[in-house]
C-alpha cells in the first residue's frame, strides 16, 4: 500500500513569511505613531475654524428647552457659503421653531429630517478671509430625562461631527424659578470643562481647552422629580410588546395558510393532469371505432364494441373533470 507523501514547508518559505509579518507589524506601528500628526495636518488644512461656540439652554416650566447656539466662524481661505447643523432626534420628541440670525437679523434657513436627525441649512455672503457670527435658536420638546430618581437636562451641546477645531466653548443651563435651590448635581462629559453654579437656577460649563474635530461636550443638570409638571417623553416610554400567546397564534395561522395554499395548488395540478389524460384516451377510442364500423356484417359487432370503448373513455374524462443635543455642523 502506497503511503501519501507528507508536505513539509521549506525553511526558506517559513523565513519569508516571518519577515513579511515583521514588516507589516512595523508599518502598523508607524501608522499608529503618525496618527496624531496626520490629524493635526488635516485640521490645519480646514478653510475655517470656530473662534467660539456658546450654547444657552433655558428650561421652561412645561419641560421644553429653548436652545440658543452662538457660533463664530473664522474663514481663512475661500470656502462654500453654505452652513449647516445636524441635531439627533433619538432622545427628543421633536424640535420646532428653528431660526437663524446674523447681526441681530433673521436670515433665510431651511430644515428637514434625514436619518433620524433634523438638519438646518442657511447661506450667507463670504469673501474670505473674514469672520461671521450666527445664532441658531430652536425649541426642544420632550428633551428632559424623566425618572423617579430625578429629572435632568442631558444635552450634547458641543457636537463632534465636524472637520474644524473649536477654540473656545461655553454652555449655560438655566432652570425655571420653581427649581430655585433645587439643583442636586451637575457635570459634563467629553472634553474637560470648568463647571460652576452661577446662582440658584443657573450652571455654567467652560471648556478647559480647544475642542478638536470628533470630540464633544455633553452636560447634565439633575433636579428632583415631580417639581415640574412634565410627563415622560414619548421616546422614553416603553414600547408595547406582543404577548407570547399572540405571537404563537400568528405563527400557527401563517403555517396553516401556507399548507392550505400548497394543497390547493397540488389539487389544481392533479385536475389538469387528469383532464389531459382523459382527453387523450377519448380521442384514441373514437379513432379505433371508425375502421370497425366499415367492416363486413360480421365485423359490425366488433365496430360497435370499439365504439363503446371510445364512449367509455369519454365518460372517464368527464368524471375526472368533476394566503436619535449632538449631530454635526459645518
Amino acid at each position: 500500500m502506497n503511503e501519501l507523501p507528507v508536505l513539509i514547508e521549506p525553511y526558506s518559505q517559513k523565513k519569508s513569511r516571518f519577515k513579511l509579518r515583521k514588516i507589516l507589524t512595523f508599518l502598523v506601528a508607524i501608522l499608529i505613531g503618525l496618527s496624531p500628526a496626520l490629524q493635526t495636518i488635516a485640521q490645519g488644512t480646514s478653510p475655517f475654524y470656530w473662534d467660539f461656540i456658546n450654547v444657552e439652554i433655558d428650561v421652561q416650566k412645561n419641560g421644553d428647552m429653548l436652545v440658543s447656539e452662538t457660533q463664530k466662524y473664522v474663514f481663512t481661505q475661500p470656502h462654500t457659503n453654505q452652513r449647516y447643523r445636524y441635531i439627533p432626534l433619538d432622545k427628543v420628541d421633536k424640535i420646532t421653531d428653528v431660526t437663524v440670525w446674523e447681526n441681530q437679523e433673521q436670515i433665510p434657513s431651511k430644515t428637514g429630517i434625514k436619518n433620524n436627525q433634523i438638519w438646518i441649512k442657511w447661506q450667507h455672503q463670504l469673501n474670505a478671509p473674514e469672520a461671521h457670527t450666527f445664532v441658531l435658536k430652536y425649541r426642544v420638546i420632550g428633551g428632559l430625562h424623566i425618572n423617579e430618581s430625578g429629572d435632568k437636562v442631558y444635552w450634547k451641546a458641543i457636537f463632534a461631527n465636524r472637520s474644524a477645531v473649536i477654540k473656545n466653548a461655553k454652555i449655560i443651563v438655566r432652570l425655571p424659578e420653581v427649581l430655585s435651590e433645587k439643583i442636586q448635581t451637575y457635570k459634563s462629559f467629553g472634553v474637560p470643562t470648568n463647571a460652576l453654579k452661577i446662582n440658584s437656577t443657573t450652571v455654567e460649563f467652560v471648556a478647559q481647552q480647544p475642542i478638536p474635530p470628533q470630540q464633544e461636550i455633553e452636560v447634565m443638570v439633575l433636579f428632583p422629580h415631580n417639581i415640574l409638571d412634565v410627563a415622560k417623553p414619548n421616546w422614553q416610554s416603553p414600547k408595547p410588546v406582543s404577548s407570547p400567546s399572540s405571537g404563537l397564534f400568528d405563527q400557527i395561522f401563517g403555517i396553516f395558510t401556507v399548507i392550505t395554499v400548497i394543497i390547493f395548488i397540488y389539487g389544481f395540478i392533479i385536475v389538469i393532469i387528469n383532464l389531459s389524460h382523459a382527453s387523450g384516451s377519448g380521442s384514441g377510442g373514437g379513432g379505433a371505432s371508425g375502421p370497425g364500423g366499415f367492416g363486413g356484417p360480421g365485423g359490425g359487432g366488433g365496430g360497435g364494441g370499439g365504439g363503446g370503448g371510445g364512449g367509455g373513455g369519454g365518460c372517464g374524462g368527464g368524471g375526472g373533470g368533476g394566503g436619535c443635543g449632538g449631530g454635526g455642523g459645518g
